[in-house]
């Protein structure tokens, strides 16, 4: 027998309220309640994968979660469901999952305003709206205001979309105004396409200040065509297989994917370098990888006396030529940028590994 959509809506609404019938003062965390009302196991699942269980518990803390049911992750592609539950990609999993947190304390549905932006524990943000309430107009409130000790959980029909499943490390740098040399340099050296690639890959993105503070003229040398080899190597010198977050990071030298070494030092105030470039913005999750924003180019000495060459000026790619490059492979890409895919993971890749070893629940398995 069909029921009219909004009387099934609200019949859903009704149910899941029932599942977690509570009193008036909560007894149970956020992950507790999530557990006890047992349409959740595919979320529960994840989050245990991801190792955010005693973060979500935690009794101190002041959390909004909207929490996609079990319908709705069960809208998630098998592709999708394999990738993320590899411990491979637990960083992509982790910042998935706190794409749907908030950490300004417990908001309920009567502060919500329509059209607010609100941060999320990712470093992301999405969009509310009201009538109904709503995320990114994607993901509808079915159930709202689910109180639990340490905050409260609203229920979703959808998962709430995150560059960790949607953005690949080339198009967040072409969504940042503070990359566009980097973006042009890319284009120029027909690399776009292939930071565009399934990956994992790391990548080490300098400023436009990074790049203007290279020797007048340098810029402009390296993106004529005649130091194509020369660009190229640089940039794959900034490039490194694997998925390699902050906290892996430990003192001593890396391969990057262009052949060259590279230095990595971890200070004592918990500062990140490569070859003297400084982290000033870690762990930019993509879809294909991370991303860690440096203030210096890294110059290869092999490369040195090529990149300060001046040449005569020509007009440099403009980022709008760029970002209708982003998803252009090409045929000449470099093959060095195979070495992503064919090389073994580094001890770092594998982040999280002993995390991923940890029982899933049994509701989580018809995900995959």
């Amino acid at each position: 027998m069909f029921m009219p959509k909004l009387t099934l809506a609200a019949f859903t609404a009704c149910a899941i309220r029932s599942s977690l019938a509570q009193d008036d003062a909560p007894t149970m965390n956020i992950v507790d309640t999530a557990i006890a009302a047992g349409t959740f196991t595919g979320l529960t699942g994840l989050v245990t994968l991801a190792g955010l269980g005693g973060a979500l518990s935690d009794e101190n803390a002041s959390l909004t979660v909207f929490a996609p049911n079990d319908e709705a992750l069960a809208k998630l592609d098998n592709a999708t469901v394999a990738k993320l539950t590899d411990p491979l990609w637990l960083p992509q999993l982790q910042q998935l999952l706190l794409s749907h947190v908030l950490v300004i304390g417990a908001f309920t549905s009567d502060m919500v305003i329509d059209g607010m932006d609100a941060p999320t524990a990712s470093g992301e943000s999405f969009t509310v709206n009201t009538d109904p309430i709503r995320i990114n107009e994607d993901s509808v409130v079915i159930a709202a205001d689910i109180m639990a000790t340490n905050g409260v959980i609203h229920v979703i029909d959808n998962i709430i979309a995150s560059q960790a499943v949607s953005q690949t490390i080339a198009d967040l740098a072409v969504a940042d105004d503070n990359l566009s040399t980097l973006v042009a340099a890319l284009t120029a050296a027909d690399l776009v396409g292939a930071i565009s690639a399934d990956g994992p890959i790391t990548c080490l993105a300098p400023t436009n200040d990074a790049f203007a503070a290279l020797p007048e003229g340098t810029v402009d040398s390296l993106l004529l065509p005649e130091n194509v080899e020369t660009l190229k190597d640089i940039l794959l010198t900034h490039c490194i297989s694997g998925n390699i977050v902050s906290s892996m990071v430990t003192s001593g030298p890396i391969t990057t994917l262009s052949g060259n070494t590279i230095e990595a030092v971890v200070n004592d105030d918990g500062s990140i370098t490569f070859d003297g470039a400084t982290v000033i913005t870690a762990d930019v999750v993509a879809s294909n990888g991370i991303a860690h924003v440096i203030d210096k180019v890294i110059v290869p000495t092999s490369d040195e006396a090529a990149a300060t060459t001046v040449a005569p000026t020509t007009a440099a790619p403009t980022t709008e030529a760029a970002k209708d490059d982003t998803h252009d492979d090409g045929d000449d890409i470099d093959h060095s940028m195979d070495e992503v895919k064919d090389s073994p993971p580094s001890s770092a890749a594998m982040y999280g590994t002993a995390v991923a070893t940890a029982a899933v629940s049994a509701g989580f398995a018809m995900l995959i």
